[in-house]
């Protein structure tokens, strides 16, 4: 028994051992310079290691081993050589290139070491140096002075500006830099050392063009360096290590992937390493490739000086001074209903149409007319029995009250149907603006990203063109595959500026609609993340019976909602007034009430008056009072010729009703139908889209063994550019064709969210 339990302990102990991960403590030194942005760094740096080592080995990240070294160059020796003597520690990782490039500068190391973020290549094609290896950025000139060329073509003089350590302890790197640099067309070559004195270095830079930087790594420093330098109009370039540090520049490149890439290949030597091979022996990483130019605006603003288009059109724009408002569909639909010039002119024909209906009902209110004067009569008429002399001066008053006149009743009623029609027509305007808004703005949306896909199709095309010049080193194709490559990459780059320039006229023409200063900047938000598009694109169309009984509800809220209907209904009520007015016409007569009042100031000269002639103070008032009862007897036949027209009116009218709705009931059959077909579409184009991305991914590897040639991967990628753009323009067709069927219907759900509600049995509809 006792030997059995023996042996299970045995067999137990055998198969932990067997099973067990060898452990590895990896700790990482930052300079004190990356101390801001050590946090960010040690997650990547982590990840990368992590998720190459696992499930061979246990990777552990101590906390006391993550160290920011003391300060300057002895100061990393220090704390590395700390790190040395530490048993505890089985690998040490250069965080920055700062610590990299002190470190590989060693003609021993004691302890494993890998410097994943060196700035050049300090030995052959291997480190030669036990427990050393390391990965490096491709310096690149001939990349760089080609950047730099689209801004400046002439110079040939240019300043590179590092810290002053560095200059101090890599004297080797000046003669090599500088030899690199003048291949390139520059005769001299300035260097300043830069040392915390910016009073220095601003008299250092004084009458420079160019400037390159290098070796900077704490943020705020750079900042600073960077106001000096742009306040004396030079272009600058900073060295593509640390993000956020070298974008402050005018130029550099986008360099995250190479990060992850040296990362990711330091995380692989140390597992060969771990396996048995020798540090030593492993190939110092060299990242190459297309890398994206970065253009900070913000300082190409400062300085005056723009990059040409081709380098600009593939480029990423950093620096904006304000990347704009957030704009939805919602609050562009919003603004639209409150600024569109033509809604306003819209409202403006609205408003003079109510001023016609208070003119019109202002002749049936009492009508007042002042007036004064001076009369003289002859002899004859002021020897008369009357009230008046030789000389008269008077004022006086007229009163005039219109008891009934039904031309004066139907021209009020007329008036106020064709302001309801105005109404109606000024609602439709509201609905064609609100469609005319959304169609703008998936404009913009899909032409975004059409754009984002050409940039991609370039990125692909870049890295295509990279594959084709391995292929020809190893003999797999010929020059002609780059040369085709390179021709392609130039027609993919006037594809991408196409694609900007449409871009930003739908842009454009989205800020007219609104009626906002055309070069406003602002970001169109994706329908996705801003509204609920519920309504009718939330019922399953393409079932026939939905769709049946979908289209016999949207039909009669058509007709119900129609403003165009309802305008003609009122153009209706206006003509059939005018009809029962050429009928009345005939026997309807004016009843109206007069009154007069005359006040005589001065009446003079011979003559008689009714009052008394005793009488020393003669009369000065006279009034009037009357009913006036009038109807026309004989108007030529014009009163026929009213009928007959008011009667061809409401026929003309009634006929254009039914044509109407015949109209609307089409166009919402027709919207509906269009509207399962872009539904279909948006599934079916998904479907091609990850087809052709599949096959594009089997042909580039075959293409990168040899295996096919390069007219299928170029037929390949074609395919799977035209793929993604159809999927995208579907996606935003879609939704363009459920605005137009909300707008056949005569309402939009985004206004009025209960809208559908008894169509979809629902009532709670949310729109953000």
């Amino acid at each position: 028994m006792i030997k059995k339990i023996s042996l299970i302990i045995m067999l137990f102990v055998i198969n932990v051992c067997t099973f067990a991960k060898e452990v590895v403590n990896i700790a990482v030194l930052y300079s004190q310079k990356s101390s801001n942005n050590m946090k960010n760094s040690q997650s990547i740096i982590e990840k990368e290691f992590t998720d190459v080592l696992e499930g061979n080995y246990t990777v552990v990240f101590p906390k006391e081993l993550q160290i920011i070294a003391k300060e300057g160059p002895e100061g990393i020796d220090e704390s590395y050589a700390d790190l040395v003597k530490n048993k505890k520690v089985d690998l040490i990782v250069g965080g920055d290139h700062l610590v990299s490039n002190q470190i590989i500068s060693k003609e021993s190391i004691k302890k494993l070491s890998i410097m994943p973020f060196a700035q050049y290549i300090s030995h052959g094609e291997t480190s030669q140096v036990n427990n050393l290896t390391y990965s490096v950025q491709e310096i690149g000139f001939d990349k760089i002075f080609q950047l730099l060329r689209s801004v400046d073509e002439e110079f040939s003089e240019i300043t590179l500006i590092v810290p002053a350590e560095l200059l101090d302890n890599e004297s080797k790197m000046i003669s090599y830099i500088e030899e690199h640099i003048k291949k390139n067309g520059v005769s001299k070559v300035n260097w300043v050392a830069f040392d915390g004195n910016y009073e220095k270095l601003a008299a250092d830079i004084k009458g420079q063009t160019v400037a390159l930087l290098g070796g900077f790594s704490d943020r705020e420093e750079f900042i600073q360096i960077m106001n000096i330098l742009n306040n004396e109009k030079i272009i600058t370039y900073a060295d593509g290590y640390g993000t956020g540090i070298s974008d402050q520049a005018y130029l550099s490149f986008e360099v995250d992937t190479n990060i992850q890439r040296r990362l990711r290949k330091s995380a692989i030597s140390l597992l060969e390493i771990l396996d048995g091979s020798s540090a030593k022996d492993q190939k110092v990483y060299v990242v190459g490739g297309e890398l994206r130019p970065v253009i900070n605006q913000s300082v190409a603003e400062k300085i005056g000086k723009w990059p040409n288009w081709r380098t600009a059109v593939s480029a990423k724009i950093v620096g904006k001074k304000s990347v704009g408002e957030e704009l939805t569909l919602y609050s562009s639909i919003r603004k639209g209903l409150e600024d569109n010039l033509q809604l306003t002119m819209d409202k403006n024909d609205l408003n003079i149409q109510e001023y016609q209906v208070d003119a019109a009902k202002s002749s049936r209110l009492p009508q007042v007319v002042a007036a004064g004067g001076y009369k003289a009569v002859d002899q004859g008429q002021a020897d008369a029995p009357n009230d008046v002399k030789t000389d008269n001066t008077y004022v006086g008053v007229g009163l005039r009250q219109v008891i009934w006149n039904d031309k004066l009743n139907s021209a009020v009623s007329v008036e106020k149907s064709i302001f309801n029609a105005e109404k109606e027509s000024y609602r439709q305007s509201e609905l064609d603006t609100v469609l005319k808004v959304s169609t703008t703005y998936f404009n913009v949306l899909k032409l975004k990203a059409f754009e984002s896909i050409q940039y991609s199709n370039l990125e692909l095309t870049k890295k295509n063109l990279e594959l084709a010049r391995v292929r020809e080193k190893v003999g797999y194709s010929r020059k002609s595959d780059v040369y085709r490559w390179e021709s392609k990459l130039a027609t993919d780059i006037s594809k991408l500026s196409d694609s900007q320039a449409k871009l930003q006229n739908a842009k454009e023409e989205l800020m007219r609609i609104l009626n906002n200063d055309l070069d406003t900047n602002f970001q169109a938000m994706d329908i996705l993340d801003t509204e609920e598009f519920l309504g009718i694109a939330g019922l399953e169309l393409t079932k026939k019976n939905v769709m049946d009984d979908t289209l016999e509800k949207l039909m009669k809220l058509g007709l119900e909602n129609s403003t165009e209907i309802k305008q003609i209904e009122n153009y209706m009520d206006a003509a059939e007034r005018k009809l029962k007015e050429a009928n009345r016409n005939f026997y309807s007569p004016e009843v109206a009430l007069t009154a007069d009042y005359n006040y005589y100031m001065d009446r003079s000269g011979s003559g008689n008056l009714y009052s008394d002639p005793a009488d020393s103070d003669p009369r000065k008032e006279a009034w009037a009072v009357g009913i006036e009862v009038s109807i026309p007897l004989l108007e030529g036949g014009e009163r026929i010729a009213k009928r007959n027209t008011a009667t061809e009116q409401v026929q003309k009218l009634t006929m254009q009703k039914e044509d109407v709705e015949n109209s609307v009931k089409q166009n919402i059959r027709a919207s509906l139908t269009d509207l399962v077909t872009a539904k279909i579409k948006v599934e079916t184009s998904k479907d091609a889209r990850v087809a052709a991305d599949k096959t594009l991914e089997l042909v580039t590897d075959s293409y990168s063994r040899g295996e096919v040639s390069i007219t299928e991967l170029l037929d390949s990628q074609n395919v799977a550019i035209q793929a993604k753009e159809t999927e995208s323009a579907s996606k935003y067709n879609y939704y363009t064709r459920l605005m137009i069927t909300e707008r056949a219907v005569g309402a939009y759900h985004l206004l009025d969210p209960e809208v559908y509600s008894e169509l979809l049995g629902e009532s709670s509809l949310k729109v953000q």
